[in-house]
C-alpha cells in the first residue's frame, strides 16, 4: 500500500504542481464555454450604421404609417435612455413609386444594395389590405443580402403586421384597441412549490429562462471537462514513462498493478481539486450575480461521486491504451472509440433538457459509458428525478469501473514492456479478457 501512495502522492503533484495546470485551469473554461459567455460579453458590440430601406407600395396606403412607425422608433428606441449611447441604428426610408412592383424594379433595387446604396427593400403588394383565405398569409417581401439574423427585418415584420392589422380591423368595423387589450395575457413558467423544514409553505420560483437550460448544459460540459483534463494525462504520463524506459526501472519495485493503482489514485485526487476548485469559482460568479438560487446544491455530491467514476473509467482505458503503443499517434485509432463514448452524451443533451423524466431520457442515462453526464444533467433540470434512479446509476458505474480498472490493468501489465508494432483493437481486448 505504501508504494501505492508513493506514486499516488508523486502523480498528483506532477499534475497540480506546475504552471500548466494553472494555465489549464484559466483557459479550459474559457475554451468549453466561450461559445456561450463571449457573445453575451459583446452583446453591446452592436453596428449602429444607419440603415436605408426603400419601400415598394404597391398598394399606395401604408408608406405614411410606416413613415411614422420609424419616425418614433428613432427617436425613442435607439438610445440607451440612461446614458444616451446609441444602442440600434437608425432607419431612413424612401417611397419607391410604383403601381406594381416588376422584375425590373426588383432587379433595380438589387443593384442599389450591390453598390451598398440601399440595405434592403421592402416589397408591399397591392392586395395587402385584403382579408386573405384562411391558411394563406399576405406575404410581403423583405430583399437584402443577409435576412436570416437581420434585426431590422424582424423590426419590418413586426411594424408592418401591426398597421395591416389595425387597418383591416378597422375595416371589419372592430375597435383595434379592444383587440390589442384582450390579447394581453402572460403565461408564466414556475416550478414546484415546496415546504421547508419549519412547515412554511415557500412560493414557486419563476422560471429563469435560458438559465434553465445553460446551467445543466454548463454542468455536463464541467464533467467533460474534468475528464478530459484528467484521462489525456494518463496517457501522456504512461507513454513518456514506457518511451524513457521509466517504466522498466519502476517494476523494479513495484508491480504494474501496483504502479496503475497509485497513478490512478493520484489521477483521481487531481481531478477532485479541479473540481473543487471550479465549483468554488462557479459559487462565487452565482453569487456575485446574485443567481445562486438557480443553482442546484442538492446534485453536489452526486456530481463528485459521478465525476469520480467516471475519472477512473475513462483514465483506466487511457492507461491501457498508452501502455500498449509506442508513440502518440499510434494511440489516435485505439481512442477513437473512448472519445466517442465520452462525446456522445453532448448529442443528445437538449432532448433530455426538454423532457428530463422522459423514457428516453431515463433509459440513456442508465447506459453505463453515458451514466455520469447524462444522470447529472437530467438532476440539473428537475427535483422530480426518483432517488432510485441515481443509486442504481452509481452501483452500475461501480460496476462497470471496476471491469474497466481489471481489462486495463491486464492491458497495462503487458504492453507496458511491449516494444514493436503497436497492437490492433481486437488484440487488446484480447488482452484485457485473458490477460
Amino acid at each position: 500500500m505504501r508504494k501505492i501512495l508513493v506514486i499516488a502522492r508523486r502523480e498528483y503533484l506532477a499534475m497540480v504542481g506546475t504552471k500548466a495546470f494553472l494555465l489549464t485551469l484559466a483557459v479550459m473554461p474559457i475554451f468549453m464555454l466561450g461559445g456561450a459567455v463571449v457573445p453575451q460579453l459583446l452583446r453591446d458590440q452592436v453596428d449602429v450604421t444607419t440603415k436605408h430601406v426603400a419601400i415598394a407600395d404597391a398598394s399606395q396606403s401604408l408608406y405614411d404609417a410606416i413613415a411614422q412607425a420609424v419616425d418614433d422608433y428613432n427617436k425613442h428606441a435607439t438610445r440607451d435612455p440612461v446614458s444616451g449611447k446609441q444602442t440600434t441604428p437608425e432607419y431612413r426610408i424612401e417611397r419607391v413609386q410604383c403601381e406594381q412592383v416588376t422584375d425590373q424594379l426588383r432587379l433595380d433595387l438589387s443593384n442599389r444594395i450591390r453598390k451598398g446604396e440601399l440595405y434592403a427593400f421592402v416589397e408591399i403588394p397591392a392586395s395587402v389590405l385584403e382579408t386573405p383565405p384562411i391558411g394563406q398569409p399576405t406575404v410581403v417581401s423583405f430583399y437584402a443580402e443577409n435576412t436570416t439574423l437581420s434585426d431590422t427585418k424582424r423590426w419590418f415584420d413586426r411594424t408592418v403586421s401591426t398597421i395591416v392589422q389595425t387597418r383591416r380591423l378597422e375595416q371589419a368595423g372592430i375597435d383595434p384597441a379592444v383587440v390589442t387589450q384582450s390579447q394581453l395575457i402572460s403565461v408564466q413558467g414556475r416550478g414546484l412549490v415546496e415546504r421547508d423544514a419549519d412547515g412554511t409553505v415557500t412560493p414557486a420560483k419563476a422560471d429563469e429562462g435560458v438559465l434553465t437550460i445553460l446551467l445543466p448544459l454548463g454542468i455536463m460540459m464541467f464533467m467533460f471537462m474534468v475528464i478530459m483534463m484528467s484521462a489525456q494525462p494518463m496517457l501522456e504520463s504512461v507513454l513518456e514513462e514506457k518511451g524513457n524506459r521509466v517504466a522498466e526501472v519502476l517494476l523494479g519495485s513495484a508491480t504494474p498493478l501496483q504502479i496503475m493503482t497509485g497513478k490512478l489514485f493520484g489521477n483521481v485526487a487531481g481531478s477532485l481539486t479541479v473540481a473543487v476548485i471550479y465549483i468554488a469559482g462557479g459559487f462565487a460568479l452565482a453569487a456575485y450575480n446574485d443567481v445562486t438560487d438557480a443553482v442546484p446544491f442538492a446534485i453536489m455530491p452526486w456530481f463528485i461521486v459521478f465525476q469520480l467514476l467516471a475519472v477512473l473509467m475513462f483514465s483506466s482505458l487511457f492507461m491501457a491504451i498508452g501502455a500498449a503503443v509506442n508513440q502518440l499517434k499510434e494511440a489516435q485509432s485505439l481512442l477513437l472509440p473512448v472519445w466517442i463514448l465520452i462525446v456522445a452524451p453532448m448529442f443528445v443533451w437538449f432532448n433530455i433538457v426538454r423532457e428530463p423524466n422522459g423514457g428516453f431520457a431515463t433509459g440513456i442515462s442508465l447506459i453505463p459509458p453515458f451514466i455520469p453526464m447524462l444522470m447529472c444533467l437530467r438532476m440539473s433540470c428537475t427535483s422530480t428525478v426518483p432517488f432510485w434512479q441515481p443509486a442504481l446509476g452509481v452501483l452500475i458505474m461501480v460496476g462497470v469501473t471496476s471491469l474497466c480498472v481489471l481489462a486495463a490493468s491486464r492491458v497495462f501489465r503487458i504492453g507496458i514492456l511491449a516494444q514493436g508494432r503497436a497492437p490492433k483493437l481486437g488484440q487488446l481486448i484480447r488482452w484485457a479478457l485473458s490477460g
